[in-house]
């Protein structure tokens, strides 16, 4: 009966050595929401200010674009939805011929390249609602624009929105041209991820911790009746 207290102590470092791996292996939380719409394409019109004498076009191109949009937030989205309930949102303007997208962000992310143009802080317009089963959105209005004066006096804007009812983009720069186009009642689709992160290091760090205590207290247990029984030997020798 004296033992049983010492064996169950025993045990107590494996136990929580098995329960610090069960939750390090368990589903986490997800640590962010995003919520992402893809519009369908639409006409951009590319006007020239100054078009060639004689253009058919009127100096103006034509080319398919589309636009997505990114919303972050800490949990899942319900009711009405404005921008003190998200962490951030995109809204990005792809192109099929001139490259690279173009992405507004607000907040706006601080630009890290020193000397570059730079204009007054974008402003947004937000607003989400009517979540389906599947926490998509079925009413929603988001907007940026943002404005860039270089040089001095010459704007260079642009401006994204989404909404229920149409997809829009208008931009431009003063002195060569303006770019225009939309979409109206055919909205694209929205989609809803979980971010969930991967399992905690610290968890399994204390896993380790606690496997070690296990190896160290059993070491000593191990030990700890022969070294006993040596002292007594070497006692025992000595003794007259």
């Amino acid at each position: 009966m004296p033992t049983l207290p010492r064996i169950r102590a025993a045990w107590l470092p494996t136990v929580a050595a098995l329960l610090l791996s069960t939750l390090s292996l368990g589903p986490a939380r997800a640590a962010s929401y995003e919520y992402r719409y893809v519009g369908n394409p639409f006409t951009m019109t590319t006007t020239s200010a100054t078009p060639e004498p004689g253009d058919p076009t009127g100096g103006r191109m034509f080319e398919l674009v589309r636009i997505e949009a990114t919303v972050i937030a800490n949990d899942w989205l319900t009711g009405d939805v404005t921008m003190n309930d998200i962490r951030s949102f995109s809204l990005t303007l792809f192109y099929t011929r001139w490259g690279a997208p173009d992405t507004l962000d607000f907040p706006p992310i601080p630009s890290t390249c020193w000397g570059c143009p730079s204009g007054p802080e974008p402003t947004a317009t937000f607003s989400m609602g009517d979540f389906n089963a599947l926490h998509q959105p079925t009413r929603w209005d988001l907007s940026i624009h943002r404005s860039i004066f270089y040089p001095p006096g010459l704007e260079n804007w642009l401006t994204i929105s989404t909404s229920t009812q149409r997809d829009l983009m208008d931009g431009g720069y003063e002195t060569l041209g303006t770019q225009t186009g939309g979409l109206i009642n055919s909205a694209g689709i929205w989609s809803v991820t979980a971010v969930v992160p991967e399992p905690s290091s610290g968890w399994l760090s204390l896993a380790g911790v606690a496997g070690l205590a296990v190896w160290g207290a059993q070491r000593r247990r191990a030990g700890g009746p022969r070294h006993g029984a040596l002292r007594a030997s070497r006692a025992a020798r000595e003794s007259p």
